[in-house]
């Protein structure tokens, strides 16, 4: 029985999985598992719908990679949208120097020098290279 044959077994359609996987070629793609119905009402087969991943699910994928606590990913977040360091250390109760720090430990788990490079990084590293060419 295959890994995917056994996360399938026993699954209803509201507990089926959907996950997101890498190509060897270093795109991603989103796997999704339905049940369909037979006529006599019964569970019939398994169906898993493979497609491109969208961006917004890479963008948030590749920040669980860089093992990012949950405050920096607000962090980031913000970043990404344009936020000063006053504007998110409003936005998220906290002081400008908290911000700091955090930032800090960003760019080191990121392995960058600032907030350009992160966005770069990111966005840009990770998931322009996703999209389709249309």
């Amino acid at each position: 029985m295959s890994a995917l044959e056994r996360t399938l077994t026993g699954a209803t359609d509201q507990a089926l999985p959907r996950l997101r996987a890498r190509t060897r070629s270093g795109r991603w793609l989103t796997l999704h598992a339905s049940l369909t119905q037979a006529i006599d009402g019964q569970p019939g087969q398994r169906v898993v719908v493979v497609a491109p991943a969208p961006p917004e699910e890479i963008a948030w994928l590749s920040f669980a990679s860089y093992g990012l606590s949950a405050r920096e990913e607000d962090v980031v977040k913000l970043v990404v949208r344009g936020r000063s360091t006053k504007q998110i250390a409003e936005e998220l109760f906290i002081t400008e120097h908290t911000v700091q720090r955090h930032m800090s430990n960003i760019f080191e788990k990121v392995g960058v020098r600032g907030r350009r490079l992160l966005v770069k990084e990111l966005f840009v590293g990770q998931v322009l290279p996703n999209l389709s060419p249309n």
